[in-house]
């Protein structure tokens, strides 16, 4: 039978031996941006942290890190701001000449189409990791 997700306890009395013997608990580190996508019956929620690092420097408090691409698709972007911003606005514009020729609302595939092809034409050099999500004539897609 498949267990129901959620946090466990497995480990907690083990800690807590541990922890009785001087074993310290590993310290949290901060690995730079937080990005997520969560996909559920009727639509699609994007998340970001809004601070703006560079190294262990806070650069800016109030940094929007998730990019418009349609009125029905959106993208999160960590990594280089400026790579993050620019590939999205590049995208955004082109799946608005997309809809202008078609007639057509965009699709969520669509964007990731010329999302990959852009990432890949570069390989590896723009800096930038991506979560796209939007809804469209499908449903809901992540």
């Amino acid at each position: 039978a498949l267990e129901l997700g959620g946090f466990k306890f497995d480990n907690a009395r083990r800690n807590h031996v541990l922890g009785a013997q001087g074993v310290s608990a590993p310290r949290v580190k901060k690995t730079g941006t937080t990005i997520v996508g969560v996909i559920y019956k009727d639509g699609v929620v994007l998340g970001a942290d809004t601070r703006a690092t560079e190294g262990e420097t806070v650069c800016d408090k109030n940094c929007e890190k998730i990019h418009y691409i349609a009125d029905n698709i959106w993208c999160c972007g960590a990594g280089t701001s400026a790579d993050t911003e620019a590939t999205t606005q590049l995208i955004s514009s082109q799946i608005e000449l997309h809809r202008l020729a078609t007639g057509k609302a965009p699709r969520t595939i669509t964007a990731l189409t010329m999302l990959k092809r852009k990432l890949f034409q570069y390989q590896g050099h723009i800096s930038a990791a991506l979560v796209l999500g939007g809804f469209d004539c499908n449903g809901p897609s992540l």
